[in-house]
């Protein structure tokens, strides 16, 4: 670096967990969510082993994998120096950690992973699950408690992220199954969309459209397509989520949501395995039958 170029300083830090991995994570004065260089395996899941055979860093230096590494990744391997007090450390821009899941879910989709690499792509596949590129500098900030997360400048860029530039033609997003797990943990006979029970509705609300950005995707979707004067609403809502990120985000949590919907016996065993997988102690029916 540069002896005329300022090195800057961390704002705040802290262990920042995203399913049941534990990443260390800081925050620059200036807002930049930074990781740390020497932990970048243990983000991934993996105990530090061994040199990279390869010019890269060790969590992203096997020659087999070396195929699915982007330019992006490529310029962001540079990394950030900063302060921590008076120690210099090394890391990355938060945003290093999505690209580097995504090579190991290529090569595992492309069936060159080694058995050791498996377990990486594994722990990889549940941190995209869990966040976006947008939406893991939220956790950072929201766990290490960065109040500008709260200025509605920053809310507004991250809400339309989501968003599609123009409104999409209407696609089927979610299975049948969907609807064939919801009609068993409620009794019911087979559903079809012409007879759904309203309540239905304020399930995918809850535990689709909620969660995503905690509820700020949901409530710009209110705003653009509100509910008329018979309570229906003009489009579906996902017909206004992008093809990237706004769906991208919808169909994992659909399948978050399905995954646990097939290991319930019932609309109660859903609720509480629901609140488990988040943490939270379970509080009871969140929805009645009518």
């Amino acid at each position: 670096m540069s002896k005329d170029k300022k090195i800057p300083k961390i704002w705040g830090k802290g262990p920042v967990k995203v399913w049941n991995v534990e990443i260390e994570c800081y925050i620059l004065e200036d807002g930049t969510s930074v990781l740390n260089k020497g932990k970048m395996m243990t983000a991934i899941g993996r105990s530090w082993k061994g040199s990279s055979r390869t010019d890269r860093p060790n969590f992203i230096g096997a020659v087999n994998i070396q195929p699915f590494i982007s330019s992006e990744l490529e310029e962001m391997l540079g990394g950030i120096t900063f302060l921590d007090g008076t120690k210099e450390i090394a890391g990355y821009h938060s945003d290093i950690l999505p690209l580097v899941c995504d090579v190991y879910l290529r090569a595992r989709e492309a069936g060159v992973l080694t058995a050791s690499q498996l377990p990486i792509a594994q722990t990889c596949e549940l941190l995209v699950r869990a966040f976006s590129r947008v939406g893991f500098r939220a956790v950072i900030y929201e766990q290490l408690g960065y109040e500008k997360i709260k200025q509605p400048e920053v809310y507004r860029m991250l809400v339309e992220s989501y968003m599609a530039e123009e409104v999409r033609r209407w696609a089927k997003e979610f299975p049948d199954e969907f609807f064939w797990q919801m009609d068993r943990i409620y009794g019911n006979e087979k559903t079809t969309p012409r007879n759904r029970p309203q309540y239905y509705a304020k399930f995918i609300r809850k535990y689709i459209y909620q969660p995503i950005e905690k509820g700020l995707v949901l409530e710009e979707l209110d705003k653009i397509n509100p509910t008329d004067a018979g309570g229906n609403r003009k489009k579906r809502f996902h017909s206004y989520l992008n093809e990237d990120k706004g769906l991208n985000s919808l169909k994992s949590q659909i399948w978050q949501v399905l995954g646990i919907l097939k290991t319930s016996a019932s609309k109660r065993t859903f609720e509480n395995n629901y609140a488990r997988m988040m943490g939270n102690s379970y509080q009871g029916d969140l929805f009645g039958n009518d």
